[in-house]
């Protein structure tokens, strides 16, 4: 298992080659009238010379999916809302697809990459809203890691305060808060390291 969860992307350099292939899931933020943060994403990556191969969870058939994942090296999944993104995975019932993948080659998770890489996501909702994702029941995720990640920290400081907010409203969980100058490295769900990226 080798899982990056991060919002510097630099850092995807000290794992993957140049020239490798990324499948690109930028599913999270297709609610969203503006995606510039997800298209930075994927132009940074074409920039860094990683050869992307675009993964839309919601208009492509459960086939194709599979196919793209098992042609590329990592995966990048990008930001936006993590209950939608949570709910169109579930809906196309390749959650345990992204699991054997991340325990076989190298998941990147970015924001609501990363959150779904946790045990549950029912903790984001003062970050998300849960009514864009009407079909989801279940806030089970990938549990690809026993900790609950906080991303953003620090960037903004009413984002700050509600991440602060978070903490202490289930004071029952073990949060990590993530600068976006840090990244999480996960070898095994109880065994990972945080560092600086900058």
């Amino acid at each position: 298992m080798k899982i990056l969860l991060s919002s510097n992307k630099q850092i995807i350099k000290r794992f993957l080659e140049e020239n490798s292939k990324i499948g690109f899931i930028p599913t999270a933020s297709e609610l969203d009238s503006d995606r510039w943060y997800m298209e930075k994403d994927k132009k940074d990556l074409i920039e860094m010379r990683y050869n992307i191969t675009n993964i839309e969870i919601t208009s492509e058939e459960k086939e194709e999916i599979l196919k793209k994942l098992d042609s590329v090296d990592a995966i990048f999944v990008a930001g936006g809302n993590c209950f939608y993104l949570l709910q169109q995975l579930k809906q196309k019932d390749i959650i345990q697809k992204l699991i054997e993948f991340a325990n076989n080659k190298l998941y990147i998770g970015s924001s609501a990459g990363s959150c779904i890489a946790c045990p549950s996501i029912d903790y984001v909702s003062k970050l998300d809203d849960k009514e864009d994702a009407p079909l989801l029941n279940d806030y089970h995720a990938m549990n690809l890691i026993d900790k609950y990640i906080l991303p953003h920290y620090k960037s903004d400081e009413e984002y700050t305060k509600l991440i602060n907010e978070i903490i202490k409203d289930h004071p029952n969980l073990q949060f990590i808060t993530l600068t976006n100058e840090q990244a999480i490295i996960v070898n095994e769900r109880d065994d990972y390291e945080i560092i600086d990226t900058e």
